[in-house]
């Protein structure tokens, strides 16, 4: 049984996956993950800081005693938005490769995009994380949230309709408008109409229509997602009252997974990789964290 490992150098997190296929699924072994913040310094000044450097380099080394005790038969490096805008990228490529032995590959964001479409549509144990598989004969959308860039995806019966890679990642967005805590209203203001005017580019060439499923990838999905999740715990413990034949449908879920079934049933849909949230809680989420400072 053939084992694999896939190391993403991300603008904000280096993340490691080790797996092993077995009857035809692959099996989970080991997963990693550090923050590096690889981009920040080249979404401010265009260069990969020394520190970045060091600190990916250091991640990068741990990622490969584990590979090698693991012994992995086939291996991928792959970096991505701010390794595609550092103008001394070649030199950390040139690091990776002497003090690793690997060949970090640079991937554009169209193939980030169909790597994300390839996961999230595949068959195998990652699935699982999923709340539901997507539809083989639904329109879906795939957003994927990253720290240099978004990339977002029309899928239809499971194939690539049309792709799009925006330059809205977290820690990019972050580093040209945000330079304080809590975040500056001017600053946010123009963040938000950068968005807008991109978003509004993406949607002229996607062009969506009506999808049936959003599904949202990456870390800040995942924490929006457990965020929303927690705030229905608290409700959940002020004595929410669930309608019996919902109480039927989540039998043996947590509460908090029940709170989120009863929203999912009342609203559209954002799907991210570690549950349901309706969308305008998306929306209610964010206007709360506006003001608060990072603390």
């Amino acid at each position: 049984m053939p084992t694999f490992a896939a190391i993403d150098i991300g603008s904000n997190s280096c993340r490691l996956k080790i797996a092993r296929v077995a009857a035809h699924h692959l099996k989970t072994l080991h997963e990693d993950r550090e923050v590096t913040r690889l981009g920040a310094s080249v979404f401010e000044c265009g260069l990969i800081s020394p520190q970045a450097m060091d600190a990916t380099l250091q991640a990068l080394k741990r990622f490969q005693r584990a590979v090698q005790s693991r012994g992995v038969d086939q291996i991928r490096v792959v970096a991505t938005s701010a390794m595609r805008d550092a103008r001394n990228g070649a030199v950390f490529q040139e690091r990776v490769k002497t003090e690793t032995g690997w060949d970090m590959e640079i991937i554009s964001g169209l193939e980030e995009a169909r790597l994300i479409h390839l996961g999230v549509m595949g068959s195998g144990e990652g699935q699982a994380e999923l709340e539901f598989e997507p539809d083989a004969a639904s329109r879906v959308l795939l957003i994927d949230l990253g720290g240099g860039s978004c990339e977002i995806t029309l899928s239809e019966r499971k194939r690539i309709q049309e792709t799009v890679s925006v330059p809205l990642g977290a820690v990019r967005l972050t580093e040209e408008f945000l330079p304080s805590d809590p975040a500056p209203a001017e600053g946010l203001a123009r963040m938000k109409q950068l968005i807008a005017r991109e978003l509004s580019k993406a949607q002229d060439r996607i062009q969506p229509g009506k999808v049936s499923q959003v599904i949202g990838t990456s870390g800040t999905a995942a924490a929006l997602s457990d965020a929303f999740a927690a705030a229905a715990e608290e409700e959940t413990a002020k004595e929410v009252k669930l309608p019996e034949k919902l109480k039927k449908k989540v039998a043996g879920k947590s509460i908090g997974r029940a709170i989120q079934a009863l929203m999912v049933s009342q609203a559209p849909v954002t799907v991210a990789t570690a549950g349901l949230v309706p969308a305008q809680e998306v929306r209610r989420l964010a206007d709360e964290l506006v003001p608060m400072s990072l603390a």
